[in-house]
């Protein structure tokens, strides 16, 4: 059975330890357009959507994203069977953060064997987790070199089929910097039908230097270890949970201190010249972060409404324009 989960901060690896198929939610197969109501996001819309139409797969929903919580709670009585509401602690520096983490793992594990998955093994676990560990290391060690959307793919692969097959890409890999503005990308979920977002910018005549929006290099770390099958399922667990709150960047957090500064060490590395900041219509976490973003970075941002893509990238391309001009300006003229 596949499993689609709707947030990065779900250990993808033990859903696949339990003999099902993990995949984010971000790549699923697009629904026909559907008529979204005043207030909702189509991100979370689009996500119940999939959910009412691949009948045989499961859901796992998390507490990350108010707009996901409450689009769980409108499809518990008709998919209530094949449905998980994961609690993710929004504070991080607590022991009580790690119980609540540790908890709701073993909880998603009793679903997950309701499901028809198996209870793992030690052996099981410790090879996904090896597996996630290394695929997630060499993405982010290549993703300074990769064009953005090459980068994407391979993330895309990953939180798919758990590989990323970086020895494949083709030759071609150089990402063009000849006039182009260095610019960030951070913000809420960019989904494959929002890859269109990187020909625009590239158009408007910038290149994507960071790609932080979900998923993306926020959601890529490097472990400290990697765990040995000796250890028990109990051990590998807690590692597992170790992990992913040591790693867990992103807005929900509360404080979100962590976010800013990830954010401030990538930014000042890749020379990033202005921010984009990709929104949902009823992001309240992101679309409030847009002052705080441009006081912490002290650089322009732009604020794009994802929902506009739906309906063509023609105003946003008007929109980056004017903001790679206005970025050129404040740069002054080039270096003779």
């Amino acid at each position: 059975m596949q499993v689609f989960y709707t947030s990065p901060w779900v250990p993808a690896e033990w859903i696949r330890a339990h003999g099902l198929e993990a995949c984010g939610i971000w790549f699923a197969p697009v629904p026909r357009p559907f008529a979204l109501l005043a207030g909702d996001c189509a991100f979370a819309c689009r996500t119940s959507r999939v959910a009412e139409l691949e009948s045989d797969s499961a859901f796992v929903f998390t507490t990350h994203c108010d707009q996901l919580r409450r689009q769980f709670d409108s499809l518990a009585l008709s998919i209530s069977h094949r449905a998980f509401l994961f609690n993710l602690p929004a504070t991080w520096q607590t022991p009580v953060a790690k119980r609540i983490f540790l908890a709701e793992l073993e909880r998603l594990g009793r679903f997950l064997v309701g499901i028809g998955g198996h209870e793992p093994t030690a052996e099981a676990l410790a090879s996904q987790m090896g597996e996630h560990s290394g695929v997630r290391k060499a993405l982010l060690h290549s993703a300074s070199s990769l064009p953005a959307q090459t980068l994407a793919e391979a993330i895309a692969r990953f939180y798919t089929e758990g590989r990323a097959d970086l020895g494949q890409q083709s030759g071609d890999t150089a990402c063009p910097t000849n006039g182009l503005v260095p610019i960030a990308l951070a913000g809420g979920p960019l989904s494959r039908a929002d890859w269109g977002l990187f020909e625009a910018v590239q158009t408007a005549g910038a290149r994507v230097v960071l790609n932080a929006t979900e998923p993306g290099e926020r959601n890529l770390w490097e472990s400290a270890s990697v765990p040995s099958v000796v250890s028990s399922k109990d051990a590998l667990l807690d590692a597992l949970a170790d992990d992913y709150l040591a790693h867990c960047v992103d807005v929900f957090q509360r404080p979100n201190r962590r976010l800013y500064a990830w954010l401030g060490e990538r930014l000042a590395f890749r020379g990033a010249r202005g921010i984009i900041l990709w929104v949902y219509s009823a992001c309240d976490l992101w679309r409030a972060e847009a002052q705080t973003l441009r006081e912490a970075t002290h650089l322009p941002v732009l604020q794009l409404e994802a929902d506009e893509a739906a309906s063509g990238w023609t105003r946003i391309r008007g929109r980056l324009e004017a903001f790679v001009e206005s970025l050129r300006h404040l740069a002054g003229p080039p270096a003779p």
